[in-house]
C-alpha cells in the first residue's frame, strides 16, 4: 500500500453551517484531513490522505470517504473536481515558491549594466514587464520577465531613422 494525498473538490445541494463543516474534518481526522469552505457555504475542498495500491484506488477511496462523511454532515454533496498526488508529487509542490521571483530598479540596473535612473526608465518603454507587486518602496517586476525583455531590447545608439517617404 501506498499513502496518496487526495483533494476532493464538491458542491452541496443546500448550504451547510461552518460547525457542519467542522463535524466533517473530526469525522476524517483518522486521515489528516483539512477543509476549505466557499464564502457561501455551499461547497469546498477537503484534502486527506488515503493508503492504496493505485492513483486510480486512491481516487475512489477518497471521494467514497468524502462523500460518505458529507450526508451525515453537510447534506448530498456532488464532487466537481478530484486530484490524487503521491507523496513525492507533494513534497515536490511545497518545494516550489508560492510567489514568482520579483526584482526591482536597483536589480534591473545591475542586470542591464546601467544606471539605477536608466532602469527607471525602462518603464516608460513599450514592451517592458509590468509590475506583479507594487510597494510602498516601488514597484517589483517578475524576474524572468524583465530577462526575456533585457535579451530583446534595441540597445543601438541615438534616435531611430526616420522612414524614407
Amino acid at each position: 500500500m501506498t499513502s496518496w494525498q487526495a483533494s476532493v473538490s464538491f458542491v452541496s445541494a443546500t448550504t451547510f453551517t461552518e460547525d457542519a463543516a467542522f463535524d466533517t474534518i473530526d469525522a476524517l481526522t483518522n486521515h489528516g484531513a483539512a477543509m476549505s469552505v466557499e464564502h457561501d457555504l455551499t461547497g469546498g475542498t477537503v484534502v486527506l490522505s488515503v493508503e492504496a495500491a493505485t492513483p486510480l484506488d486512491a481516487a475512489t477511496e477518497a471521494s467514497r470517504l468524502v462523500t460518505t462523511t458529507a450526508e451525515s454532515t453537510l447534506g448530498s454533496i456532488n464532487v466537481t473536481r478530484l486530484e490524487v498526488l503521491s507523496e513525492a508529487a507533494v513534497d515536490a509542490e511545497l518545494e516550489r515558491p508560492l510567489f514568482p521571483e520579483v526584482v526591482g530598479y536597483a536589480e534591473i540596473a545591475d542586470m542591464a549594466g546601467v544606471s539605477r535612473q536608466r532602469a527607471r526608465q525602462f518603464a516608460s518603454i513599450n514592451g517592458f514587464p509590468s509590475p506583479v507587486i507594487e510597494t510602498a518602496q516601488g514597484p517589483l517586476m517578475g524576474r524572468h520577465a524583465v530577462e526575456r525583455w533585457l535579451e530583446t531590447r534595441n540597445t543601438s545608439g541615438g534616435r531611430p531613422r526616420k522612414a524614407a517617404v
